[in-house]
């Protein structure tokens, strides 16, 4: 079992270091599959938890000039899967938010297994000189047999999807929204509309955004005969909102898809090949 990369792309290593630190804010420990095409963090929801479910999945050809890896089947199955802590991890990073040179990757074994960070970085406060750094991150491999539990999220089947306004707008929205009501339906329709409604014993609280960017449509033959279709789900509002005050990353695309009353998908695309994904499953009102 052999893991080894390295990244040379200074925006790159940046945005690297963004997807663990918006990891870091919402679980202890997160799930880093590596295979030959793909690498995904997930950060699964403890029971009881207010966090939501959130993966992350990254193409490995996008952010490594250098990829090597070698799973536990090497033919049948090539998969290596680690129980990852994210704030250890986001600490090992951090010297990427300087000028980062270089910065490898591998899976080593010292007295226990552990993920090694070696960063190469430009620091303005030692006269541009390079400072090199080693971080031992400690992480359990998950067995085989184990794998089915730690299985990643698929991207549900939405009947609308819809491209959102910018994060930014929509956090501030819904850190308002969630002192006020502990759900949040969020209502969509095909010509573009998305409602975002918080209901109390006082009032009804809708905020309207129109002519929207429709990504996906997935018409049952119930709807085959409307003009517009339509969706709704109510979620958790504080899920949402943690969601959201989580992000780190500066999201060139934000979608949200709706699977009528049982969840709603979120989606912000970093660029090709690299995106963010939350499930919220639907809460009865």
């Amino acid at each position: 079992m052999k893991f080894r990369a390295m990244m040379q792309d200074p925006e790159y290593m940046r945005e690297f270091l963004y997807i663990v630190q918006t990891l870091s804010k919402l679980a202890k420990t997160c799930v880093m599959k590596i295979s030959m095409d793909k690498v995904y963090f997930v950060a699964n929801e403890e029971s009881g938890s207010a966090a939501p479910l959130v993966w992350v999945e990254i193409n490995p050809k996008l952010y490594f000039s250098e990829y090597t890896m070698q799973g536990v089947d090497s033919e049948h199955d090539p998969h290596i899967v680690l129980s990852v802590p994210t704030l250890n991890l986001g600490t090992a990073l951090s010297l990427l938010r300087n000028n980062p040179c270089f910065c490898k990757l591998k899976l080593t074994n010292l007295q226990f297994p552990c993920l090694t960070v070696d960063i190469d970085a430009t620091t303005k406060s030692s006269s541009d000189k390079s400072r090199r750094a080693m971080h031992h991150v400690p992480v359990d491999v998950i067995p085989r047999c184990d794998w089915p539990n730690f299985a990643v999220p698929v991207v549900p089947d939405c009947k609308l999807v819809l491209n959102m306004p910018s994060n930014r707008l929509i956090r501030g929205l819904i850190d308002k929204i969630k002192n006020l009501s502990p759900t949040i339906i969020f209502y969509a329709t095909s010509s573009g509309e998305m409602n975002l409604v918080a209901e109390t014993d006082m009032a009804t609280i809708t905020t309207r955004y129109q002519n929207l960017e429709l990504r996906a449509i997935n018409i049952s033959e119930g709807d085959k005969d409307k003009e517009q279709i339509e969706a709704s789900c109510s979620v958790d509002c504080k899920k949402t909102a943690l969601f959201f005050s989580a992000l780190q990353v500066p999201s060139n695309e934000l979608s949200c898809g709706i699977v009528d009353d049982q969840l709603i998908h979120l989606e912000v695309n970093i660029r090709d090949g690299i995106a963010i994904h939350s499930k919220l499953p639907a809460v009865c009102v």
